[in-house]
């Protein structure tokens, strides 16, 4: 079983990293669709991409990172085990320029949270995704969300079932001084969020989800 999964190419896209990046997936079992941008509207381009192919999951990955052997497979598999699952992600280790890991990332490890997909960057790749899950929420990407729809689509899904940790890294996401994600507008972000969180809110309170309040410092201070 593959997956479709899509690309999205500017003029500027580094061919570099990108040809690095196509190698990194090229024994992966997954259909790569490449697709042009749209200049100020990601959503658009999301969309598009979402709906190439007919496999029963979908995903997306950036020309300028790498995937890391099995990562698919094993978001596959973890969906199969988990038929109720809107999707499946693994973990990620930042890394420079060059391709040098920097560290792994923030939530490494850690079991899967719905508080805390307030944070646009909180589930990123790899994740595996159900067809039938993003479907309904395409025509919205386009038409609403020129940015973050990716982060409103891993949040509204939720409304179809949990999401599934996969603990293994899977992705390695570089860090340069052109990541898109630096550019968010802050309005944005907001508006991003306060579409999600009535569906977050629900998901945590269906599956108990919980965040530990900080210890209490210990001692006193003058």
């Amino acid at each position: 079983m593959k997956v479709d999964t899509h690309v999205l190419l500017m003029p500027d896209t580094h061919q570099g990293w990108w040809e690095e990046c196509k190698a990194s997936v090229r024994e992966e079992p997954i259909h790569l669709h490449e697709i042009p941008g749209v200049k100020g509207h990601l959503g658009k381009a999301r969309a598009n991409g979402f709906r190439q192919g007919t496999s029963p999951y979908v995903s997306c990955i950036d020309p300028d990172d790498l995937v890391i052997p099995g990562a698919f497979q094993a978001c596959i598999d973890a969906l199969e085990a988990n038929p109720d699952a809107c999707g499946a992600f693994t973990d990620e280790l930042l890394i420079d320029i060059n391709g040098r890991t920097i560290k792994p990332g923030i939530w490494s490890g850690e079991t899967w949270n719905p508080l805390l997909q307030l944070e646009p960057k909180y589930l990123h790749h790899i994740y595996v995704m159900r067809r039938s899950c993003v479907e309904p929420y395409l025509t919205e990407l386009e038409e609403k969300w020129p940015w973050l729809g990716d982060f409103v689509l891993k949040g509204l899904i939720c409304k179809h079932g949990p999401w599934i940790h996969v603990n293994r890294f899977g992705y390695k996401w570089r860090i340069h001084r052109t990541n898109n994600h630096k550019d968010f507008p802050v309005k944005d972000v907001y508006a991003a969020r306060w579409q999600v969180i009535p569906t977050l809110y629900e998901a945590a309170i269906k599956y108990k989800a919980r965040l530990a309040t900080p210890a209490a410092a210990q001692g006193t201070t003058s």
